[in-house]
C-alpha cells in the first residue's frame, strides 16, 4: 500500500470498530423505516464495565458485545450483505501489519460521541486481541508518542483537516482510540452531573441487550448532516422526544430490534403515536399500489409491506416505542438492489 505522508491517517486503525457501527446504523435505519409487533418495555440490565470508562457527559453512547453476537446468524448474514472492510485495501493493509482483524479478535467495543466542532469527537473503546508490538509500528509511521494526562499514547493526524487521532493501550487486551479535533481536550469525569445520571439510567434500562444506543436528543446538531441527508429532516418531527434508546438482540434467525423514544409529557407521546399510526397507514396505501411497487424490486417490496403489515407503535407514559423482529427475509429483501432502469432508445432515423 503507497504511503501519502500523513494524509493516508486514522481512517485505517477506525475501520477496526466501522463494520460494527454499521450494523448499528442499519438496524436503526430499518427501525426508523417502521417497525414491528408488541414489544417488551425495555432490556433493562447492569452497564457494562467498559462504560464507565467513556467521557461521562456524552450525548451518545453505543456498545456493542462482539463476543456474544459473533454466533447470531443474523448478524454474519448482514456483514455479508453489507460492504465489509475486507474489500478495503487500507483495512487488509492494517490486518497484514498488526494480525488484528475484528471478525475473530474484537470482543466488546463501546463509542461514546460529542457533536464538537468543527469536527466530532469520538471514543471507542474496545476489548479484544491486540499485538502491542505490531500495532505501535503500524501507529508511528505517520504519528508519534506523546504524553498526554500521564498516559502514554500515539498521536496520529485525521482523515479530515483539523482533527488528530490518539491510541491508547490500557491493558493487554482494551485499547482507547479517540479522534478529536486539534486542540479539544476530553471532558473530565464527573459523576455527579446531572446528565451523567440521567445517560446511565436510560442505560440500564437497554444494557441487557447484546447492541443498544441511547442519544440525548438536546445534543443532535439541528444543521447535522449525514451524506446529503439533512438530520433536522427527522428531528423536526420529534419535537419533544429528550431521549433515544435502541436496543438489539439476536432470536434464533431474527433480530428483534426496539427503538423507544422518551418525551417531554405523555400528551406528546400520545399524538406522536398518532402521528407514526397515520403514517403507517399511508404506508400501506403507498405499497398496495401497482406503480409505487415498480420503484422496488419484487423482493424489496414484499419485505417493505411485512414491515408494516407487522408494526406496532405503543406507548407507555411519556415513552413511545417502536419494535420489530427482522428475519432473513426481510433483511435480503431489503437489501436487494432496486431494479434497472430501461435503457432509452435510440431515436430512429428520419427517411
Amino acid at each position: 500500500m503507497r504511503e501519502d505522508g500523513k494524509s493516508k491517517t486514522m481512517k485505517k486503525p477506525v475501520i477496526v470498530v466501522l463494520c460494527l457501527v454499521v450494523v448499528v446504523l442499519a438496524a436503526a435505519g430499518y427501525y426508523f423505516f417502521r417497525a414491528g409487533r408488541p414489544a417488551k418495555d425495555s432490556m433493562p440490565g447492569t452497564a457494562p464495565t467498559i462504560l464507565s470508562l467513556l467521557p461521562p457527559q456524552a450525548p451518545y453512547v453505543i456498545y456493542t458485545d462482539v463476543e456474544s453476537l459473533r454466533s447470531s446468524a443474523f448478524l454474519n448474514r448482514l456483514i455479508a450483505l453489507i460492504p465489509t472492510p475486507n474489500e478495503d485495501p487500507d483495512y487488509l493493509e492494517f490486518v497484514r501489519s498488526t494480525g488484528f482483524d475484528y471478525t475473530r479478535d474484537l470482543d466488546r467495543v463501546a463509542i461514546a460521541i460529542y457533536p464538537t466542532t468543527p469536527l466530532p469527537t469520538v471514543v471507542i473503546l474496545a476489548d479484544g486481541r491486540f499485538d502491542q508490538q505490531k500495532i505501535t509500528s503500524y501507529a508511528l509511521r505517520t504519528g508519534k508518542a506523546e504524553q498526554r494526562d500521564g498516559h502514554s499514547m500515539y498521536v496520529l493526524p485525521a482523515s479530515t483537516p483539523g482533527g488528530e487521532v490518539t491510541i491508547r493501550f490500557i491493558a493487554a487486551d482494551r485499547i482507547q482510540l479517540v479522534s478529536h479535533p486539534q486542540g479539544n481536550a476530553l471532558a473530565k469525569t464527573d459523576n455527579s452531573d446531572s446528565t451523567t445520571a440521567a445517560m446511565k439510567e436510560r442505560i440500564s434500562r437497554v444494557a441487557g441487550s447484546p447492541l443498544f444506543a441511547v442519544v440525548r436528543m438536546d445534543a443532535v446538531p439541528k444543521d447535522a448532516v449525514i451524506g446529503s441527508f439533512r438530520i433536522d429532516a427527522i428531528t423536526g418531527s420529534m419535537q419533544g422526544v429528550k431521549w433515544l434508546t435502541l436496543s438489539a438482540s439476536p432470536s434464533q434467525q431474527n433480530l428483534n430490534v426496539a427503538l423507544q423514544g422518551e418525551c417531554e409529557s405523555t400528551l406528546q407521546a400520545t399524538q406522536l403515536n398518532l402521528a407514526l399510526g397515520f403514517l403507517r397507514t399511508m404506508a400501506r396505501a403507498y405499497l398496495s399500489d401497482k406503480n409505487a411497487r415498480k420503484q422496488f424490486t419484487p423482493q424489496g417490496a414484499d419485505a417493505l409491506t411485512k414491515l408494516v403489515k407487522q408494526a406496532d407503535i405503543s406507548t407507555t407514559g411519556n415513552r413511545l416505542q417502536l419494535a420489530v423482529s427482522l428475519s432473513p427475509e426481510i433483511l435480503d429483501g431489503l437489501a436487494a438492489p432496486p431494479p434497472a432502469k430501461a435503457p432509452i432508445a435510440a431515436p430512429k432515423p428520419a427517411h
